[in-house]
């Protein structure tokens, strides 16, 4: 290879260098001491709370989970409903995320229903007339949530217990279900992650 093609072909890589840092560099100066190489592990290994596009939620069960954009209109209803029931929006979303993966026609196999997966009998209760109306599924999912973290004087655990086993399974404490334990381990593991993108305190 000539001493020229050599040139030219580091040339390009550094051109593709370029690329991929305006691509990922999400506004941070290589100045500031930060290092191309250590940004772009960050995006690689969880995206930068800075790179994160608006109405952006986290996703998934595994240890690297995945940034997936959701319909803005769910972000609007979790704002009011966090505000009005004092929950954080990121528990509502790991709720939300666990139960029903953001699907609003999403049935399970025992009748629950819609995005907080509301049992017909528990809706009733809640006022909530179409469990899979998107407004309607998390104003009174989120208020069955914040009545169960208050009865239970801000256990989230025994809360979470409740909400996925019923409250009177959760009456002495954590029921020992296989199913529950998961749902608690799994919501709480999904809350931590959505709390990194926002930087709102706890209930």
């Amino acid at each position: 290879m000539s001493e020229g093609s050599v040139f030219e072909n580091i040339g390009r890589v550094l051109l593709r260098i370029d690329e991929i840092k305006k691509r990922f560099g999400c506004g941070k100066n290589p100045d500031q001491g930060v290092s191309f190489e250590s940004s772009l592990e960050q995006v690689n290994a969880k995206q930068d709370a800075a790179c994160v596009p608006e109405g952006a939620l986290l996703a998934g069960d595994g240890p690297e989970s995945e940034v997936q954009t959701q319909p803005a209109l769910y972000n609007k209803i979790i704002e009011v409903a966090s505000e009005k029931f004092r929950i954080p929006t990121s528990l509502i979303k790991a709720v939300i995320q666990q139960e029903s993966s953001f699907d609003s026609n999403a049935v399970s196999n025992k009748g629950a229903i819609g995005l907080m997966q509301l049992m017909p009998g528990t809706a009733d209760l809640l006022g909530v007339s179409d469990s899979y109306d998107a407004e309607e599924n998390i104003m009174g999912g989120t208020r069955y949530l914040r009545e169960l973290i208050n009865l239970y004087g801000g256990n989230l655990n025994r809360a979470l217990a409740a909400y996925n086993a019923g409250p009177e399974r959760a009456r002495v404490g954590i029921p020992d279900i296989r199913e529950t334990k998961d749902f608690i381990a799994s919501v709480l593991r999904k809350y931590d992650e959505f709390s990194q993108y926002s930087d709102e305190e706890g209930f």
